[in-house]
């Protein structure tokens, strides 16, 4: 029998690991855990878009670890408005940094619309905007060429659609959908 050894590499390891995280965390039920999930498998895509030569995305999801662990408790103290807050101009930075072109806009245009995401208090609307935020990171995984985390995006995407099917069908749908509510977005983030 021929075998013929297929060369794994160190970007494909990274990315099969934030793969798992990502197949894990939009399971959960709870809005903490699908931060702390996020920021986990964040964590492995970071150093997977650095061996791809993705560093807009590898910062990016810098700023998601951020983001995730700074929206982790229910209510909105200083210091998380602060941090949260600090991470709006640093997605423009970012993207002006490291600017590749279309592959850097995708994924500022992604973190945008996940950022509104994380920010939400309840799960419906995150859910919905990560959705939005999942067109943006598909594109720009077509274009640096991960199927690591194209397959993430199409996971994440079916399971949120699920969880959210549920919610409707229970009757959790908030009053406004998916408009924020008054604690949508840190004070003065509005207008970056």
């Amino acid at each position: 029998m021929l075998s013929l050894p297929l060369p794994i590499t160190a970007a494909d390891a990274f990315g099969a690991a934030a793969f798992a995280g990502s197949c894990l965390w939009p399971l959960m039920k709870k809005r903490r855990a699908l931060l702390a999930g996020q920021a986990a498998t964040n964590l492995m895509f970071i150093t997977h878009y650095v061996l791809l030569g993705a560093h807009t995305a590898a910062a990016l999801c810098l700023l998601v670890v951020a983001q995730a662990l700074a929206a982790l408790p229910e209510g909105r103290s200083r210091w998380q408005t602060a941090i949260f807050a600090a991470t709006v101009p640093g997605i423009a930075a970012i993207a002006l940094f490291t600017w590749s072109g279309l592959p850097s806009a995708l994924s500022s245009l992604g973190i945008t619309f996940s950022t509104l995401a994380r920010w939400q208090s309840d799960a419906v609307r995150m859910r919905v905007l990560l959705l939005v935020a999942g067109g943006f990171w598909v594109s720009h995984n077509m274009l640096v060429m991960s199927p690591f985390a194209m397959a993430s995006d199409a996971f994440c995407a079916v399971a949120n659609l699920l969880r959210l099917r549920g919610e409707l069908r229970k009757g959790k749908v908030p009053a406004a959908l998916p408009a924020a509510n008054a604690n949508a977005l840190p004070s003065g983030a509005a207008a970056a």
